[in-house]
């Protein structure tokens, strides 16, 4: 790899194989700059067109180049190299890689119910990057789910009390517990909606989602299977099922 061809390379084709060239590039620094001794015109040169790549590959997919130690390893040597705009462009795109990941764990967690875990891992991401582009839009609505909970425990428990044989009463108020992030206390309550409704998909389904939020991946999984079969088109036992397999490593077909 040289800096002509670094240089010609399509950031949309693979993102692998970029960052596979900016890797490349990279071990063209000479060891002057990779040490703090000098930045020679070469490797200023060098250092221009790995940023302009890195810059492509976002404006190309909106997100930063997602292998953050190669941001790590250049802010390491634009530092050294008084580079401070390449400095500061890394340590930008560092922080919203991890608050992307964060972003995605608390978007999971919304899809399990719970709130309070929702809102911690949003929060943070807002905080590591407050120009993410989803993470205060989702951290405003789990919190919003968050300040309706007590309200709707409250109206939920009245009525199971006028109404115990209506499982869907059940169902709200496993539902308010899991926001609340009481995911433990609420399956006794999911088990008693099933057991009056017994092939209602959606119950089915939210427990399996509870269950997958306490990390009990196997004994979510029949939970979606069931739901699926009578309800094929279940969003909620689909996604479960991705989950189990991906995140859970579970060996399901799905």
């Amino acid at each position: 790899m040289n800096l002509d061809e670094l240089k010609k390379i399509d950031v949309t084709t693979s993102m692998k194989a970029t960052a596979d060239a900016i890797r490349g590039a990279i071990e063209m620094l000479s060891f002057e700059v990779k040490s703090g001794k000098e930045c020679s015109l070469k490797d200023k040169e060098i250092l221009e067109v790995i940023t302009t790549k890195l810059k492509e590959v976002e404006e190309e997919f909106y997100r930063p180049l997602d292998d953050p130690t190669i941001f790590e390893y250049l802010q390491g040597i634009a530092a050294t190299a008084s580079q401070i705009e390449l400095d500061n462009y890394c340590q930008d795109q560092m922080n919203l890689l991890k608050a992307n990941d964060l972003h995605y764990e608390g978007y999971t967690a919304l899809y399990y119910g719970d709130c309070i875990e929702a809102t911690r891992l949003l929060g943070e991401a807002y905080k590591t990057y407050p120009n993410h582009p989803l993470a205060k839009i989702d951290l405003d609505k789990a919190q919003k789910r968050l300040d309706k909970a007590d309200g709707e425990l409250t109206k939920a428990e009245a009525a199971i009390e006028k109404n115990p044989d209506k499982a869907v009463n059940w169902l709200k108020k496993a539902g308010t517990l899991v926001t609340m992030g009481r995911l433990e206390e609420a399956l006794s309550v999911f088990d008693k909606a099933i057991e009056l409704e017994p092939d209602n998909p959606d119950m089915l389904a939210k427990k399996g989602a509870a269950l997958e939020g306490l990390g009990r991946w196997k004994e979510a999984v029949p939970l979606f299977e069931k739901a699926l079969s009578i309800k094929p088109k279940s969003q909620i036992a689909k996604k479960g099922m991705n989950l189990a397999k991906f995140i859970g490593g579970l060996d399901i077909e799905i």
